[in-house]
């Protein structure tokens, strides 16, 4: 078998934006490249209240954690949930046989979730849509090569313009640990196309006449390896699989730990149903508070995913998928937080 709001009160805000004011002390000398203005980014009702108070000295450390800590989602959304069935199962292709599929999923959210569980549901909406090549090659019956590659990559606000550009390269082995039970461990290395700072510009100008900035890079600039640990299982027309990850940062950035499974049904000839269930967890209490958000320090969550897949001939496969987050074994940090959609084509030689 290889089966692939209503308004909150500015005053509200205003105290939980200080409850990061240690932490931005400590990064704000490291980062003066971000000059949104807070007003014209949030899009507050009461604008000109919130204009008096930015006038303050606390207006410093709301103004960087607004551009380091909300401006930006997709890496860490679309990296997480692209259709990676089989890396994240203990099948293997065969030697010589090929899987290929290309995808494409959008996402729009102004909900973000703050690193110590806050929602801010009141700013713009980002938006982010990606065009995803992943592949797998049977080198050999126990060895398949992988890769995952975001061909294109569009990050915007409602109120920037886009940034387009690559995404991280993700490229590694899926090795079979066993050959009588479906057991593997597969190491992936996520290689940045970028130093993550990419900037979108506002499409209006600010209360001095300036147009703003904020970094949505399309890349985290950081170099890491994911190590999968995976266990799958099939009995008539159902299958199962159940997978433990470890993900190792460099550059100082929070190691990671991600748990999930899988369960698959063919209701009819050509058509599966699939469930999954993912928990992102941080191996570290006290994340890098002095790095953008871009970098997806301190990110948790608990995702479903659920997808159709229905063939369309012998090796062309149809697949479409819905995503979304919630609170249950793990609660939401550090992201936005809707619904994603996806939909993409696969061919299979085998």
């Amino acid at each position: 078998m290889n089966i692939e709001g209503g308004t909150r009160p500015i005053g509200k805000l205003r105290y939980s934006l200080f409850l990061v004011q240690d932490s931005l002390l400590r990064s704000f000398s490291k980062s003066r490249m971000f000059d949104l203005s807070v007003s014209s980014f949030l899009n507050f009702k009461d604008a000109s209240k919130l204009t008096r108070f930015c006038q303050s000295e606390a207006a410093v450390f709301v103004k960087v954690f607004i551009m380091k800590y909300l401006s930006f989602f997709t890496i860490f959304l679309f990296t997480l949930f692209q259709f990676k069935a089989v890396a994240q199962s203990g099948w293997m292709k065969n030697k010589n046989s090929l899987y290929t599929q290309l995808s494409v999923h959008q996402f729009s959210s102004n909900q973000y979730y703050a690193t110590n569980g806050t929602l801010f549901d009141e700013g713009n909406n980002f938006s982010s849509q990606q065009l995803m090549l992943y592949g797998e090659y049977g080198i050999s019956d126990r060895l398949t090569g992988l890769l995952n590659v975001p061909l294109l990559q569009l990050n915007s606000f409602s109120n920037t313009d886009v940034v387009a550009s690559i995404g991280d390269v993700q490229l590694g082995a899926k090795y079979a640990l066993t050959q009588k039970i479906p057991l593997s461990i597969s190491v992936e290395a996520s290689i940045p196309t970028g130093d993550g700072v990419q900037f979108a510009t506002s499409k209006t100008v600010n209360e001095l006449g300036l147009r703003d900035r904020i970094n949505l890079s399309t890349s985290d600039g950081e170099f890491n390896v994911w190590t999968t640990l995976a266990l799958s299982q099939s009995k008539g027309d159902w299958y199962a699989s159940v997978f433990g990850s470890l993900n190792l940062r460099t550059q100082g950035f929070s190691h990671q730990m991600k748990l999930g499974g899988e369960i698959g049904y063919q209701a009819i000839d050509d058509l599966w149903l699939i469930a999954k269930l993912n928990v992102l967890e941080s191996l570290s209490d006290s994340p890098n508070t002095s790095v953008p958000f871009i970098y997806g320090e301190g990110t948790t969550y608990t995702a479903t995913n659920l997808q159709l897949m229905y063939a369309l001939n012998e090796n062309w496969r149809l697949i479409a998928g819905y995503a979304d987050y919630f609170d249950f074994l793990v609660n939401r940090r550090n992201i936005y937080d809707a619904p994603s959609f996806s939909l993409g084509l696969a061919f299979d030689l085998k």
